[in-house]
């Protein structure tokens, strides 16, 4: 079977039938009608569902409440929060606040989770916040995808969460729902772009008018709403790497498998590949009372600070990550024991006097092998764990100036080893999709 076909067979299952798609539509219509008569405000149905490229069963509504540009920003999200709050009370729903650049409501209205969210009605040159540039976003899908087109989205969506590489949070850093609909405007159809991905090269740029704009990035799409934005921006250079692999794998040897999310999970088969690796080391800690988007990059940033301290001690790393859930977890897979002593290499003894004797005062044991200086010496430490300990808790310990993120840094220093079986079933099954995976 061929990709094209594959293709099809995945619309045939996750994209919305037209009674699903009406409901949505109809329940915009009656909330965007009853802004407008409450309030005198127009309002934009954005998002997937908006653009035609919802899969099936995602019931997200989101809803854009466009204010004159003469508003003040402080008006706009009082009156915003009180449009959002009466539209949910009229329809009978269930709501909160959440917060982005600024707060909207959001909740469920008949079976559907619907967010409120007030923007200011702009040209795109003018936009004061990202939430201004979504309603040209969804102008811009709809004038520039046909009907074909946005199911062919709707496939590449599933072909991603397959893989594990759908989404922009900062959980994730992975492809947007946007940038799918990019990719696929711009490519003609899902089998074109997975043929074309297969052999992109590491720096990829991908533009539909020529933009002089200079991105630090390898990978750059870049907005054509708003020329000066790359909206592959949030992607990691390892996701990206994967997309290409996984692009590479259906072209060559399609698969209705690659289009399946393996939900799979048996703890004895995690156990079993706990016991075929390197010691592994679990760092366990409360969860400050912060979102995900905030926590993911923090504790990447600890993750790496621990993994350097690790490699420049000698200690191979062979594999490490995060998982945020009801507790926060950095693990390190590596060669945990190291014997007490170790060799230093200095110059070679053909270099000037200065080095060798530079060499010869900093060291005692002293030899030649190789044609090079070399020097015995006592490792600080011989156990990962012990340095990982002194680091996190050692004398005088200041987290923050040792370079510990901020909203880590008052419960990281209680942090405690446990054993990599011991944990909720979120953080096993990333475990075992990440070995995996490997």
């Amino acid at each position: 079977m061929d990709v094209k076909k594959l293709k099809r067979r995945a619309i045939e299952q996750y994209y919305p039938e037209r009674k699903e798609l009406d409901e949505a539509k109809q329940l915009f219509k009656e909330i965007s009608e009853f802004i407008n008569r409450e309030y005198g405000l127009e309002s934009h149905f954005a998002g997937s569902a908006g653009r035609g490229t919802s899969r099936k069963g995602d019931k997200d509504i989101d809803i854009f409440v466009l204010f004159p540009e003469d508003v003040s920003r402080k008006n706009l999200e009082q009156k915003g929060l009180e449009i959002g709050k009466k539209a949910f009370e009229e329809f009978s729903g269930s709501h909160h606040v959440e917060y982005a650049e600024h707060p909207y409501t959001k909740g469920e209205i008949r079976g559907h989770e619907v967010e409120i969210v007030p923007c200011y009605d702009t040209d795109p040159e003018n936009i004061q916040s990202a939430v201004d540039r979504t309603p040209h976003h969804t102008r811009w899908v709809k004038n520039n995808l046909d009907k074909q087109q946005r199911k062919d989205v709707v496939a590449l969506k599933i072909f991603l969460d397959s893989q594990g590489l759908y989404g922009s949070s900062l959980e994730i850093q992975g492809f947007s729902g946007y940038l799918c609909e990019l990719l696929i405007a711009y490519y003609g159809s899902f089998e074109k772009l997975v043929e074309k991905a297969s052999e992109w090269e590491k720096q990829q740029r991908i533009e539909f008018e020529a933009s002089e704009k200079d991105f630090q990035s390898d990978f750059v799409v870049v907005d054509p709403v708003d020329p000066g934005r790359n909206v592959a921006a949030v992607m990691t250079s390892e996701n990206l790497a994967e997309f290409v692999f996984k692009a590479f794998k259906l072209w060559k040897n399609p698969s209705y498998s690659m289009f399946e999310r393996n939900e799979d999970f048996s703890e004895f088969e995690l156990q079993k590949e706990i016991d075929r690796r390197a010691d592994l080391l679990v760092l366990d800690f409360d969860r400050p009372d912060e979102v995900n988007d905030i926590l993911y990059p923090q504790m990447r940033k600890l993750k790496r600070l621990i993994g350097k301290k690790l490699s420049k001690a000698s200690f191979r790393v062979y594999s490490s990550g995060v998982d945020v859930g009801s507790r926060c977890r950095v693990f390190f897979e590596l060669e945990r024991h190291l014997p007490e002593n170790e060799v230093v290499e200095g110059p070679q003894v053909y270099h000037n006097e200065r080095h060798l004797n530079q060499f010869m005062q900093k060291y005692e044991k002293v030899f030649a092998r190789e044609e090079r200086l070399c020097a015995k010496t006592e490792r600080e430490f011989t156990d990962a764990q012990n340095l990982i300990k002194n680091f996190l808790r050692g004398e005088a310990s200041n987290l923050k100036m040792r370079g510990v993120p901020g909203h880590l840094a008052p419960v990281v220093e209680e942090f405690r080893f446990v054993d990599p079986m011991d944990g909720d079933e979120k953080w096993l099954k990333y475990l075992y999709r990440k070995f995996r995976c490997e």
